[in-house]
């Protein structure tokens, strides 16, 4: 296959040493509580401008839904989303010709993450006006799960553009296998650059504060934390986790579950409603969304990490747990089989009875022995998924695309998936 490469930017020296490229990574939003894209989207750009790329991010500003996710070293280019931006899937149309202004003059190659929002298609107009190379991160969002949700608008949004974005993209950027045989399945022959999202490991010699949350939830004073944390979506397997935490609660009364996260569609109220229904709500705390030292604070004192998703196309928070050294459990529709292959957590059929009896084994485990299973999926964690080696391997990427050496190790040139 052969690649486009920019024609009117020179991408090497006369001693032909690679110059870093310039590149907008464009995804529909960053606010925090937008779900996952906001931090691995931002911490990606981050980490190559860390390794000297020209790092350009172009957004929509949700403010509703909380601040934007920080990207030191990104030049952000950021437009408000309008009531219309709200309703029609993110149509901003100040937005669109920005990036072609910038596209024009200043990019060697656009990045875009996340389907099914117009910012997707200002990305694809942007590159083919300006005859630059794209990039699409799907993000997750042509799981099977993802798309029966929806179905009508995904349809629509799909016959006025999706289809043709796709079709125009240089190459694809999957972060598991799964998704590489999603992309397959649509048809699309592009090669896949498989790299998984990175993951910042925190210091651990620097214990966090429990009492930042024991003193706004005092309940969870002299327990034992199974943490969720997360969107609160259907998608996350949550009325599943509350029905199987009322088989175990009586057996562990030293435990209690903590449910974190942001809830963009009002479905934590009948969550809420279920416990009651379940005579729960001694044994569960809705923490909403949180952020900075509170996150620090679930993270760094988390016994046990619990995410019985749905459909994930790889699970930040799986990550973030793991960085922690707090143990996971999780569904196979997450790709972390690693959890088994590095003894860190349990990776489980989708089903209560699974999930009951991974529960359970977490728990009755000592805290010794809980905490050396942390410490395997820390180390984990260190080794393949820092943001400096997925930033570089990204990078290797953009250089092959813009027509420098031979394809990196990640690329997935096989269409029979």
């Amino acid at each position: 296959m052969t690649l486009k490469r920019l024609p009117h930017t020179p991408l090497s020296t006369p001693e032909t040493a690679v110059t870093q490229p310039r590149v907008c990574h464009v995804v529909a939003s960053i606010n925090e509580s937008t779900g996952g894209p906001a931090l691995s989207v931002t911490s990606l750009a981050q980490a190559l401008a860390a390794q000297g790329v020209f790092s350009h991010l172009l957004t929509l500003d949700y403010q509703q839904r909380g601040r934007q996710a920080p990207a030191v070293g990104v030049r952000l280019h950021n437009y408000p989303a309008t009531l219309l931006s709200w309703y029609i899937r993110g149509f901003q149309p100040n937005a669109s010709h920005a990036l072609c202004q910038l596209a024009s003059t200043e990019l060697d190659l656009i990045h875009n993450h996340g389907l099914w929002m117009f910012p997707n298609l200002y990305a694809r107009k942007a590159a083919v006006i300006n005859r630059l190379p794209l990039v699409i991160s799907t993000r997750g969002m042509i799981e099977s799960w993802s798309l029966k949700r929806s179905r009508i608008k995904k349809w629509l949004a799909w016959v006025l553009y999706e289809q043709e974005n796709l079709k125009n993209a240089t190459a694809f950027h999957a972060t598991s296998w799964e998704e590489v045989i999603s992309i397959r399945r649509l048809g699309f022959e592009q090669p896949i650059a498989l790299i998984p999202n990175g993951v910042y490991c925190p210091d651990l010699c620097e214990p966090t504060n429990r009492e930042i949350l024991t003193q706004i939830f005092p309940e969870l004073s002299a327990k034992k934390w199974l943490l969720f944390l997360s969107r609160i979506h259907p998608k996350k397997g949550l009325k599943n986790l509350l029905q199987v935490w009322q088989k175990l609660a009586d057996d562990f009364p030293e435990w209690h579950l903590l449910i974190a996260g942001p809830d963009q569609i009002g479905y934590q109220r009948k969550l809420e409603s279920m416990t009651v229904e379940l005579s729960l709500e001694k044994r569960v705390t809705f923490t909403g969304m949180l952020s900075g030292e509170k996150k620090a604070a679930a993270l760094g004192n988390a016994d046990l990490f619990v995410l019985p998703t749905y459909s994930e196309n790889f699970g930040i928070a799986v990550a973030e747990a793991l960085a922690h050294a707090i143990p996971v459990v999780t569904t196979k529709e997450a790709p972390w089989q690693d959890l088994s292959t590095y003894e860190c957590g349990w990776w489980i059929d989708n089903n209560q009875d699974a999930l009951t009896c991974a529960l359970a084994e977490g728990m009755q485990l000592s805290s010794q022995e809980r905490k050396i299973m942390g410490l395997k999926g820390r180390n984990l964690v260190k080794t393949k998924y820092s943001w400096d080696s997925i930033s570089k391997e990204m990078l290797s990427v953009y250089h092959w695309i813009l027509g420098h050496g031979n394809p990196p190790s990640c690329i997935q040139f096989d269409v029979s998936c």
